[in-house]
């Protein structure tokens, strides 16, 4: 494939997740990490995920900064600092196969588990949800934690976008200390950051006008959905 065609696939794929993760706050990651897995390895597309969504969620989080859950932010980066390094040691040691399979049931019961009700709770559950998504996005490139928690929870769907934005910008800063730390050379990927970045930032402010057109209700349905196709997928895969 020309490098004219990966940056292509690339840009329109940031578009499009952009556009789904502003309007619907979950999903996005999953577009733009399937493209990545289409125009390079693997390995690659895990390290490179961590950067080429920056545009889209520094864009959401200022988007929807008066909607931004400070407390849960703080919670959740706190937790991340432990999680991203648990990630790392385990990213050489378990076997793809079970990953996908745990990732996939776990999704699952995300989206159909009873609601949850933080209460005087909540800081110390999101801090155990930081440490849980830190481990998964540095395992796959991708997390699959904190976006069904904050659709069980009593957010607003502004809320939710920004207060999801927010955390996973830290998380992203942190993952990227540590692929860099570890050897991935993400300067010879300097035109797929630029691309990602310009189209993330277009994506965004087209997502961002889409939300007043979607109700609530159907909002958290279309989340339920996506989360539960994610889940049987993953557990297909790791079966498969």
């Amino acid at each position: 494939m020309h490098e004219g065609e990966r940056l292509l696939i690339l840009g329109a794929a940031s578009l499009v997740a952009s556009a789904i993760s502003a309007c619907f706050s979950v999903g996005g990651g999953y577009v733009l990490f399937g493209a990545l897995t289409w125009i390079m390895p693997l390995p690659s597309a895990i390290a490179m995920q961590s950067v080429l969504s920056f545009g889209s969620l520094v864009s959401r989080s200022f988007a929807f900064w008066a909607e931004i859950d400070w407390p849960i932010v703080r919670s959740f980066t706190a937790g991340s600092l432990l999680g991203v390094g648990a990630g790392l040691w385990l990213f050489v040691r378990t076997p793809e196969g079970i990953l996908s399979l745990l990732l996939g049931l776990l999704l699952l019961a995300l989206a159909w588990a009873p609601g949850v009700r933080w209460g005087l709770r909540q800081g110390a559950s999101y801090f155990g949800v930081g440490i849980l998504h830190a481990v998964v996005g540095t395992l796959f490139g991708l997390g699959a934690v904190l976006q069904p928690v904050l659709l069980r929870s009593s957010l607003s769907r502004t809320a939710i976008v920004g207060t999801f934005a927010t955390c996973i910008i830290l998380l992203e800063i942190l993952r990227t200390a540590g692929y860099a730390s570890a050897g991935f050379a993400y300067a010879s990927y300097w035109p797929e950051i630029l691309v990602a970045t310009v189209t993330g930032l277009a994506g965004t402010w087209i997502g961002k006008r889409m939300v007043p057109r979607i109700s609530e209700r159907h909002f958290r349905f279309v989340l339920r959905l996506f989360i539960t196709a994610l889940g049987l997928r993953f557990v297909h895969k790791a079966l498969a």
